[in-house]
């Protein structure tokens, strides 16, 4: 059975999931993030962050101080919430 510590609560992530991405290839923070979305929740990385890396320098045998952490990106353009939430004019400044 595999393992449901979880890792992000925001996304699902758990140990399971991270040592399988890290079984296939993904073994630092920028491609983990693009394969399973971890650090893209709502809390953008700020509650799981790490514990990911911890578990990702423990599978990958490297030290946690020498991960570089992912790219953090804002969005390009503000955005209103009513327009994510479609209750506004996309038009609308």
């Amino acid at each position: 059975m595999p393992d449901k510590t979880m890792l992000c609560l925001c996304l699902d992530i758990t140990e399971h999931d991270l040592d399988r991405a890290v079984a296939e290839g993904f073994t630092d923070a920028e491609t983990l993030k693009r394969y399973t979305a971890a650090f893209m929740g709502p809390c953008q990385g700020k509650s799981c962050m790490d514990t990911i890396l911890a578990r990702l320098a423990d599978k990958t045998g490297v030290d946690v101080e020498s991960l570089r952490r992912p790219t953090m990106r804002p969005p390009a353009h503000p955005i209103r919430l009513g327009i994510l939430a479609c209750l506004g004019d996309a038009n609308a400044q």
